[in-house]
């Protein structure tokens, strides 16, 4: 039988593309982090698709999935403490840690971002459960957030295609973005990081590419050629991204977008999402296929 490449699907040829082109930068240097293995999930826990996972100030760790209960709790140590939400999500998304410890989701069927304490009780719940909407009160499938040293809150509101800024007690500031493939447009506001300067990084999911704004939503730049990205991680120097269709993760400069490693495979990962990063540089990252947070650990 023949086939002709335009009969392949195209997450297919991405993913094709995208090795091939890790495999080159693979010549060149060892992948930078080894496997630790796996976060460890109790037998109780009804597992689900894992979309998010978080570090707190304190070095506990919190991991979001779509089964029961959605939100896991362990210690510094890494034993699991206790978790919480059961009942609460439609699609359980994001997850982020501020400063003072406090626990955010986003919920990208209910359009809602929650604020839990440690402990999981709900301290505030921005958005209007079950509606979606494109103004200053509400959200239309959030994805997920980062905080800034001020303390205020970006939302990648994906289904908007666009990025809500809020201050510190929740209170609309901005937004800036749309649906689109143009600058400062979005096909879906889907990860979003911030570094030491409070730039934003945002994974434009469906346009293979990262935008990067000022802190006021000022376009900076637009970098491309690694893949579909669908998380980011500011590490140090680095932005560190998950492609999910090609089951790699890329790191790029954090002075000029250029990739400097790229490494995975669907023999490590299995569609790597959302991640964190703790003090020491292990990197936490979540694999809603294999429905497992992967630690790895930096070689070099």
């Amino acid at each position: 039988m023949r086939f002709h490449l335009n009969d392949l699907p195209l997450s297919y040829l991405r993913a094709v593309a995208v090795l091939a082109a890790g495999s080159v930068l693979a010549m060149a240097s060892a992948d930078p982090y080894r496997s630790e293995g796996f976060v460890k999930i109790p037998d109780d826990v009804e597992l689900d698709a894992v979309s998010a996972v978080a570090v707190g100030p304190a070095g506990q760790l919190y991991v979001l999935h779509r089964g029961e209960p959605p939100v896991l709790a362990y210690d510094a140590a890494g034993e699991f403490s206790h978790g919480w939400g059961g009942g609460m999500f439609g699609v359980a998304h994001g997850l982020r840690v501020d400063a003072e410890g406090n626990v955010w989701a986003t919920d990208n069927n209910l359009h809602v971002l929650w604020k839990f304490s440690p402990e999981g009780k709900v301290l505030a719940t921005y958005g209007e459960a079950g509606v979606g909407g494109d103004d200053e009160t509400h959200f239309r499938s959030p994805d997920d957030i980062a905080f800034a040293s001020n303390g205020d809150i970006y939302v990648a509101d994906a289904g908007n295609g666009r990025i809500v800024r809020l201050a510190a007690d929740g209170t609309f500031k901005a937004q800036w973005g749309r649906k689109g493939s143009g600058q400062g447009e979005f096909a879906a506001a889907h990860g979003i990081g911030i570094d030491a300067e409070d730039r934003i990084y945002v994974a434009d999911r469906g346009n293979d590419r990262v935008q990067v704004f000022s802190k006021d939503g000022t376009f900076v730049a637009a970098w491309s050629g690694f893949g579909n990205p669908f998380g980011v991680q500011v590490v140090g120097d680095e932005l560190i991204v998950t492609d999910g269709d090609a089951h790699t993760i890329s790191h790029l400069s954090l002075s000029d977008g250029r990739m400097t490693d790229q490494w995975g495979g669907p023999a490590t990962l299995l569609l790597p999402h959302l991640m964190d990063h703790d003090r020491s540089g292990r990197l936490f990252v979540t694999e809603v296929n294999g429905k497992r947070v992967q630690i790895f650990s930096r070689v070099n």
